[in-house]
Protein backbone atom coordinates (compact mmCIF):
# COMPACT_ATOMS: atom_id res chain seq x y z
CA UNK A 1 0.00 0.00 0.00
CA UNK A 2 1.43 3.35 -1.05
CA UNK A 3 0.30 6.43 0.83
CA UNK A 4 0.68 9.95 -0.53
CA UNK A 5 -0.01 13.29 1.08
CA UNK A 6 -0.21 16.65 -0.59
CA UNK A 7 3.01 18.71 -0.85
CA UNK A 8 3.50 22.11 0.78
CA UNK A 9 3.54 23.68 -2.71
CA UNK A 10 -0.12 22.70 -3.06
CA UNK A 11 -1.01 24.57 0.11
CA UNK A 12 0.95 27.60 -1.07
CA UNK A 13 -0.79 27.47 -4.46
CA UNK A 14 -4.26 27.36 -2.90
CA UNK A 15 -3.42 30.13 -0.42
CA UNK A 16 -2.27 32.26 -3.36
CA UNK A 17 -5.52 31.51 -5.24
CA UNK A 18 -7.64 32.53 -2.24
CA UNK A 19 -5.57 35.69 -1.81
CA UNK A 20 -6.06 36.66 -5.48
CA UNK A 21 -9.83 36.04 -5.25
CA UNK A 22 -9.95 38.10 -2.07
CA UNK A 23 -8.08 40.98 -3.67
CA UNK A 24 -10.44 40.96 -6.66
CA UNK A 25 -13.58 40.91 -4.49
CA UNK A 26 -12.30 43.59 -2.11
CA UNK A 27 -11.17 45.79 -5.02
CA UNK A 28 -14.60 45.56 -6.63
CA UNK A 29 -16.34 46.31 -3.33
CA UNK A 30 -14.15 49.33 -2.69
CA UNK A 31 -14.53 50.55 -6.28
CA UNK A 32 -18.33 50.47 -6.03
CA UNK A 33 -18.44 51.71 -2.42
CA UNK A 34 -18.70 55.28 -3.74
CA UNK A 35 -22.30 54.48 -4.66
CA UNK A 36 -23.14 52.17 -1.75
CA UNK A 37 -21.41 52.73 1.61
CA UNK A 38 -22.34 49.23 2.85
CA UNK A 39 -19.80 47.70 0.45
CA UNK A 40 -16.92 48.86 2.68
CA UNK A 41 -18.26 46.62 5.44
CA UNK A 42 -18.71 43.79 2.93
CA UNK A 43 -15.07 44.19 1.85
CA UNK A 44 -13.95 43.97 5.49
CA UNK A 45 -16.00 40.81 6.08
CA UNK A 46 -14.66 39.21 2.89
CA UNK A 47 -11.10 39.98 3.98
CA UNK A 48 -11.63 38.48 7.45
CA UNK A 49 -13.10 35.31 5.93
CA UNK A 50 -10.21 35.04 3.45
CA UNK A 51 -7.62 35.41 6.23
CA UNK A 52 -9.36 32.66 8.25
CA UNK A 53 -9.38 30.39 5.22
CA UNK A 54 -5.71 31.07 4.40
CA UNK A 55 -4.40 30.78 7.96
CA UNK A 56 -6.60 28.09 9.51
CA UNK A 57 -8.78 26.11 7.12
CA UNK A 58 -6.48 25.37 4.16
CA UNK A 59 -3.56 24.07 6.28
CA UNK A 60 -5.92 21.82 8.25
CA UNK A 61 -7.61 20.58 5.07
CA UNK A 62 -4.38 19.74 3.26
CA UNK A 63 -2.93 18.10 6.37
CA UNK A 64 -5.96 15.78 6.51
CA UNK A 65 -5.69 14.75 2.84
CA UNK A 66 -4.40 11.20 2.21
CA UNK A 67 -4.24 9.18 -0.98
CA UNK A 68 -3.68 5.45 -0.57
CA UNK A 69 -3.09 3.01 -3.41
CA UNK A 70 -4.13 -0.38 -2.04
CA UNK A 71 -4.05 -3.63 -3.94
CA UNK A 72 -7.40 -3.19 -5.72
CA UNK A 73 -8.50 0.40 -5.03
CA UNK A 74 -7.58 4.03 -4.66
CA UNK A 75 -8.65 5.33 -1.24
CA UNK A 76 -8.83 9.09 -0.65
CA UNK A 77 -9.49 10.51 2.84
CA UNK A 78 -9.94 14.21 3.52
CA UNK A 79 -11.92 16.77 5.47
CA UNK A 80 -11.75 19.15 8.40
CA UNK A 81 -15.32 19.60 9.55
CA UNK A 82 -16.80 16.77 7.51
CA UNK A 83 -14.55 13.74 7.02
CA UNK A 84 -14.95 12.11 3.61
CA UNK A 85 -13.59 8.86 2.23
CA UNK A 86 -13.68 7.93 -1.45
CA UNK A 87 -12.91 4.34 -2.37
CA UNK A 88 -12.53 3.78 -6.09
CA UNK A 89 -11.82 0.20 -7.15
CA UNK A 90 -9.51 -0.13 -10.13
CA UNK A 91 -12.13 -2.29 -11.84
CA UNK A 92 -14.64 0.63 -11.80
CA UNK A 93 -12.17 3.21 -13.04
CA UNK A 94 -13.09 4.44 -16.52
CA UNK A 95 -10.26 6.93 -16.95
CA UNK A 96 -7.69 8.91 -15.02
CA UNK A 97 -6.56 12.31 -16.20
CA UNK A 98 -3.68 14.48 -15.08
CA UNK A 99 -3.78 18.24 -15.67
CA UNK A 100 -2.02 21.39 -14.52
CA UNK A 101 -2.87 25.07 -14.75
CA UNK A 102 -0.06 27.40 -15.86
CA UNK A 103 0.53 28.52 -12.26
CA UNK A 104 0.55 24.90 -11.03
CA UNK A 105 2.98 23.97 -13.79
CA UNK A 106 5.32 26.76 -12.63
CA UNK A 107 5.21 25.28 -9.12
CA UNK A 108 5.82 21.74 -10.39
CA UNK A 109 2.46 20.23 -9.38
CA UNK A 110 -0.40 18.54 -11.25
CA UNK A 111 -3.98 17.53 -10.37
CA UNK A 112 -5.66 14.20 -11.05
CA UNK A 113 -9.22 13.40 -12.05
CA UNK A 114 -10.40 9.84 -11.51
CA UNK A 115 -13.65 8.97 -13.29
CA UNK A 116 -15.80 5.95 -12.47
CA UNK A 117 -19.17 4.85 -13.84
CA UNK A 118 -21.24 6.87 -11.37
CA UNK A 119 -18.92 9.55 -10.14
CA UNK A 120 -15.53 11.16 -10.15
CA UNK A 121 -12.86 12.29 -7.72
CA UNK A 122 -10.61 15.33 -8.09
CA UNK A 123 -7.24 15.01 -6.37
CA UNK A 124 -5.67 18.41 -5.70
CA UNK A 125 -2.17 19.14 -6.90
CA UNK A 126 0.47 16.50 -6.24
CA UNK A 127 4.11 16.87 -7.17
CA UNK A 128 4.31 16.25 -10.91
CA UNK A 129 6.48 13.18 -10.30
CA UNK A 130 4.01 11.72 -7.76
CA UNK A 131 1.08 12.42 -10.08
CA UNK A 132 2.86 10.56 -12.87
CA UNK A 133 3.67 7.73 -10.46
CA UNK A 134 -0.02 7.44 -9.51
CA UNK A 135 -1.03 7.50 -13.18
CA UNK A 136 1.53 4.78 -13.98
CA UNK A 137 0.28 2.72 -11.04
CA UNK A 138 -3.32 3.00 -12.25
CA UNK A 139 -2.28 2.09 -15.78
CA UNK A 140 -0.37 -0.98 -14.56
CA UNK A 141 -3.43 -2.11 -12.55
CA UNK A 142 -5.68 -1.74 -15.61
CA UNK A 143 -3.36 -3.79 -17.84
CA UNK A 144 -2.96 -6.51 -15.19
CA UNK A 145 -6.73 -7.18 -15.08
Amino acid sequence: MKQNTLPKRTLLLWQFRVLILNLICVSLCLFFSKDLELLKSVALVISIIAVCIIVFYLPAFFKSYEIMLKGEAVIINYGVLIKTTHIMPYSRLIYAQSFATPLARLMGVASLTLKAARGWVLVPELCAEKAQEVMDSLTREETND
